[in-house]
């Protein structure tokens, strides 16, 4: 399709979609009682509507994604390819990855990056800025994602790979997530508190009275650096790292503007989330997954989200972030192939499931590929959610999963003479209740356990996972979704223990995915 074919309907289906979203944040005020999420979306809308009148700072990224959503063919953002020497040692052999990252620094507006499980997309990102800084050693890079957990692995890997003096311009707004666990000493000092306080030191050491009037005049109460120092320190830093939703916390209109924003796991973000990150930039690298989950919905957006037709409600969830990399050509998007994290076994069952069976696998088999991934099976007791309870009382709860995973846990104990990790996922909060529950009153030895839904553990990995359906009557649409069960099964490293109602899963044959697993080994 080009655009000598489109209709005028058709050309405008994209500024229409921006109209179904701001219509759709409209509703979600109307709404919305909590001042915090009120501010949010606010805060979205304001950034949507300066993108849909062109205010952002390159209109190129307007046109662009555009005529990507529509399907135009006629694109090519790509300069003419420049040989790069990799800097970090994983590179040296150059190969696929670094080939990917040699097309996006030659891309002169957006360039897409699929990362499937495990393939190092934050390995990637890391080269991308080094390559950056190394070709402009004066561009100002903004890392920004819909989650805190991205942006601190970015970060702190870039903080292992380079000098001190860089690690000083560097800046993590505002900290570091509780439970971030960090490789590199250096990242601590990126953070906001840190930075501030290196700034009201500096100024002490100046000049005493004066810092000490303008502390009395403009510090909070609560302790915490005021807005103001925040924009500040951001203009003087030159890697900002950032969730999405607090971009507008570090610009006004006196702000510098950035030479490259890369957004990670931008499929999970909504459209007004990475469209923040792509506003405030000449150029974007989007990174993600859309074979992976979308963004997730809290109750009150999904409430306002059935008030639109079926269509927009569609285009909403699955957002744009599908088609740009459905539609862009070759010279602005890549894959990275190979995975790192699975066992091959794992991977390969990833592979040929979920991307055609283009993965390839950096780990060598190293346990029996008939012992770490299959079933262990039970009978079934009761039906889970019961049936003759009304909907409102039917709990996605399944207390005969909970026990078998418990077994299975306690045994593992036992046996584990060296820490491992172990991510215990399901798609249900109830039953995510109830195993934590369980969980905590366990011996674990050894074991580090997590408990979590499958969406909220999406980005984690672990050495072990057990993933429990608990559902065995009604509809499996839910888990059925192929691009949850890549998340449950993908967060694996070396074993993967699948807890379900086979007989109850056999019937749900509108779900490849699922037959597929049936396949599997299983256990008593």
């Amino acid at each position: 399709m080009t655009s000598t074919t489109l209709s005028h309907q058709d050309s405008l289906a994209f500024l229409r979609h921006l109209q179904d979203w701001m219509d759709y944040l409209c509703r979600l005020l109307d709404r919305c009682d909590d001042s915090q999420e009120r501010i949010k979306y606010q805060r979205q809308l304001r950034w949507l509507l300066g993108f849909f009148e062109g205010t952002n700072l390159s209109i190129k990224h307007n046109l662009l994604i555009n005529k990507l959503y529509l399907g135009e063919t006629a694109i090519d953002d790509s300069a003419k390819i420049t040989p790069l020497e990799p800097i970090q040692a994983c590179y040296q052999q150059r190969g696929h990855a670094f080939e990917l990252i040699e097309k996006a620094r030659s891309a002169e507006t957006l360039f897409l990056i699929q990362g499937p499980p495990g393939t190092g997309k934050t390995t990637a990102i890391c080269e991308l800025v080094l390559q950056t800084l190394k070709a402009n050693p004066q561009a100002r890079i903004l890392i920004a994602s819909e989650t805190h957990v991205a942006v601190d692995n970015a970060l702190d890997r870039i903080c292992a790979e380079v000098d001190p003096e860089l690690v000083q311009r560097i800046y993590r707004h505002s900290a570091y997530a509780e439970g971030s666990q960090l490789q590199s000493p250096q990242a601590a000092s990126t953070e906001l508190l840190e930075k501030a306080n290196d700034v009201w030191t500096k100024a002490y050491l100046a000049a005493p009275e004066l810092t000490e009037a303008l502390w009395q005049r403009f510090a909070n109460d609560n302790g915490r650096p005021p807005n103001w120092l925040a924009k500040n320190l951001a203009d003087d830093q030159q890697l900002v790292g950032v969730t999405c939703n607090q971009i507008e916390h570090l610009i006004d209109g006196l702000s510098k503007p950035y030479d490259l924003a890369i957004v990670d796991e931008c499929s999970k973000a909504t459209l007004p989330e990475w469209l923040m990150a792509v506003s405030v930039a000449a150029k974007a690298v989007l990174v993600g997954d859309h074979k992976q989950l979308p963004p997730t919905f809290c109750q009150a957006e999904s409430d306002a989200l059935a008030e639109l037709t079926k269509q927009q409600e569609t285009l909403i969830r699955d957002g744009v972030i599908d088609r740009l990399f459905e539609h862009a050509p070759q010279s602005m998007k890549g894959t990275l192939t190979t995975q790192y994290r699975m066992q091959p076994n794992i991977g390969q069952f990833i592979s040929e499931a979920f991307y055609q069976g283009q993965l390839h696998h950096g780990r060598s088999q190293s346990v029996r590929p008939e012992h770490n991934f299959g079933w262990l099976g039970y009978p079934r007791q009761a039906l889970c959610p019961e049936p003759q309870l009304p909907q409102e009382q039917r709990v996605l709860h399944n207390p005969q999963e909970v026990a078998v995973i418990e077994q299975a846990l306690a045994q593992l104990a036992k046996v584990s003479q060296q820490p491992r990790s172990v991510a215990v996922i399901t798609p249900y909060r109830a039953q995510a209740r109830a195993l934590r529950k369980m969980v905590s009153q366990l011996d674990c030895g050894a074991l580090a356990i997590e408990v979590d839904t499958v969406d909220a553990f999406q980005g984690r990995q672990a050495d072990v996972v057990f993933f429990s359906f608990v559902r065995n009557n009604g509809s499996a649409q839910f888990y059925g979704d192929s691009r949850r069960i890549n998340v449950a099964l993908s967060r694996a490293k070396d074993h993967v223990y699948l807890v379900g109602d086979q007989n109850y899963l056999r019937q749900q044959r509108r779900y490849p995915v699922l037959q597929q697993l049936l396949k599997l080994p299983v256990w008593s």
